[in-house]
Order: structure tokens, then sequence, then C-alpha cells
């Protein structure tokens, strides 16, 4: 039996003048997937597992804790009408949750307050908003890659969309060697970047699972490659910028890319075939559009595959560190169709 002589009693216990206690987040801190690669999760998938984790519909989370914030004293009872996606600015015409658009930082900020992470940021595109020309760069619709989801399932992994799958110009999953899906396979429906009861994995119609594991892989061109490239490259790199890329900054570099081809062009008029529409691309971004956002898919990427530099080269290393990287580039010709090394290994990191 248990004697209470034996516990040793004090009269009173000291304790610092001051306790440590971390501040308690309102929502889960739930951890963003595969931050720093090609495969970063996009926002729209973070806030669906973020409502999957408080056994949510996401239209609840919505309206009961993330609206209020970013809306505040505009919050109005008639937001309990309108489907997520029209209270967050998703549409046909502005698909802007994983884009640029002020609703995208809004959306951000709220998050971040209720889950006090700073890391959501990384989950769009705001970081390239001076920078890139958002209109058509963006997905109206969801699209995924079937064996993707299915192979996260056998492997006991969280189901995801990366943010690589929101951009219109890319069709292919370089892992799985496939055509991406955008209709549901069992009602032929198109999925909603964002919805009342999305579930990721899921149609949002007819509940259905979308992965599978047909054997339908497919020859990807090498301009397909290119663009997944280049924008999984832009992706990775967001966490490991300083600040923000400036317009200015992109353009003097851009100014350099065009004097090591026009040089290049001087030695060898055979290079014309590789560099000549791209290089004329080039002089009219830098003279008459250098005040605007620029071209991703139709310029940015283009211009890197040519002078041999990734994408996150041109947006993290200053203009003296591209010089250098260019003057030993520029010793070997330009071959036009130039394959990236290693582009599937990129896709193939998750976290």
């Amino acid at each position: 039996m248990f004697d209470q002589s034996d516990l040793e009693i004090y009269d009173r216990i000291t304790l610092p003048k001051s306790l440590k206690i971390p501040e308690r987040s309102r929502l889960y801190s739930l951890k963003p997937i595969g931050i720093g690669t090609p495969s970063t999760e996009s926002l729209s998938s973070h806030l669906t597992r973020l409502a999957e984790e408080h056994c949510l519909p996401l239209k609840k989370l919505v309206l009961g804790e993330i609206a209020p914030r970013i809306f505040s004293d505009q919050y109005q009872p008639e937001m309990l009408l309108k489907s997520v996606s029209s209270i967050l600015g998703n549409s046909d015409a502005k698909p802007a949750i994983n884009g640029m658009r002020d609703m995208t930082r809004s959306l951000v900020d709220a998050l971040e307050q209720l889950t006090l992470r700073e890391d959501l940021k990384y989950l769009s595109c705001l970081t390239y908003k001076e920078i890139i020309k958002e209109r058509g760069l963006f997905r109206q619709n969801k699209a995924w890659c079937p064996k993707c989801f299915q192979q996260w399932v056998l492997e006991h992994k969280s189901i995801y969309e990366p943010l690589l799958w929101s951009f219109k110009d890319v069709n292919f999953c370089l892992k799985h060697s496939c055509q991406l899906s955008n209709r549901c396979p069992h009602c032929d429906s198109p999925q909603k970047a964002i919805a009342n009861h999305s579930r990721l994995g899921y149609c949002d119609r007819c509940k259905q699972w979308l992965g599978n594991n047909l054997n339908d892989e497919l020859e990807i061109a090498d301009k397909e490659r290119q663009i997944l490239a280049g924008i999984g490259e832009l992706i990775a790199t967001t966490p490991d910028l300083d600040s923000p890329p400036t317009l200015p900054d992109i353009i003097q570099k851009l100014k350099l890319i065009q004097f090591f081809f026009e040089r290049s062009l001087r030695q060898d008029l055979t290079q014309f075939i590789a560099l000549g529409k791209t290089l004329e691309q080039l002089k009219i971004a830098i003279t008459q559009h250098q005040d605007k956002p620029l071209n991703l898919v139709g310029l940015l990427i283009p211009i890197c595959s040519l002078a041999k530099i990734s994408v996150d080269q041109l947006m993290k290393e200053d203009v003296s560190s591209i010089s250098k990287i260019l003057e030993i580039n520029f010793k070997n010709p330009i071959q036009k169709n130039s394959k990236r090394s290693s582009l599937a290994s990129m896709f193939n990191r998750r976290t």
C-alpha cells in the first residue's frame, strides 16, 4: 500500500519570473509537402488538406475561419450562400487561387495568421508577381496525374496536388511519362480548383477515386520537357530567394544574355537558326516592354534553355555570376534542341 510518509513535502516551489509559453495557433500548423522541390504543394491543395485535418468541409472552414479574416468588416451573412470558389475569387475568368492576384496574397496572409506558419507563400507564385505575366499562365480547372495519386495511396503517403499541375502549359507527368487528366474518368466532369466539398484525389461531383495505374506511357517531346523543367525550377527555387526578383534586375540579366547571343551570331552566322527568333523576341521585351511582366513559357524558359542556364540561376544569381556562367557556356556552339539532363530525377524528389 502507498505510504504518504515517503513523500517529501515542500512549503513552496519557486518558478522563473516569466515562463516562455509558445503562442498557440488557431488552426493546425500543417506542414506543406515538398517545399524547395519542383513538386511543391499548391495553396489550394494545402487548404483542402487543412480542412480534412480539422474534419470539416472546405466551405465550413473558409466561412468560419478564413473569410472573416480576409474581409474583416466587409464580411456579410450573404456570403453563406456563395460557393468557396466565388468567395476566394477563383473563377473561369480569373483562376486566382494558386496565382499572383491580390486574393491569393490575402488568403496566404490569413492562413499564416491562423496556422502561425511562415512558408505558405511558397505554395503560390506570389514571389514572381512583378516579373512574370499571369494572363494565360494558370488553368481554370484542375489537372492531375492518376498514377501519382495511385502510387501515393499504395505507399501510404498523403494525397496532394503539386503547384506544377496548376500551370496551363504543363500537360505531362515526367515521373510516369503520362498525360495529365482533366476530367473524371467516371462521370467526365471537370474538377474546380477549389470547391465546397473538395477532397483530394476524388471527384467533386461523383466522389469516385481519380487515380489509376493504366499502362499508358508516352514519349514526351523535348519542348514539353523544357517547359516542365523550367516551371519546376522556378517553383523549387522560391524558398531560396532572399527577396522577390525585380523587373529591372531581370531585364539587366536579359540584356547580358542578348549581348552573348549577338556576339555568338557575329562569330558564327549558322547560329541564326537556333537564336534568330528568340533573339528578336528578347529585343522586343527589353526595348518595348521593359516595364511589363514577362512571358514565362514563351520567353524566359526558351531564353534560359538557349543560354544554357537554368531558370533558378536567372532568378537567384547576380549579374556578375550570370556573366561568368554565360562566358563558359558560349565557348561551345548552341544546339537548337539540346536536352536538359536528369529532368525526371528532379521530379522524383517529393520532400
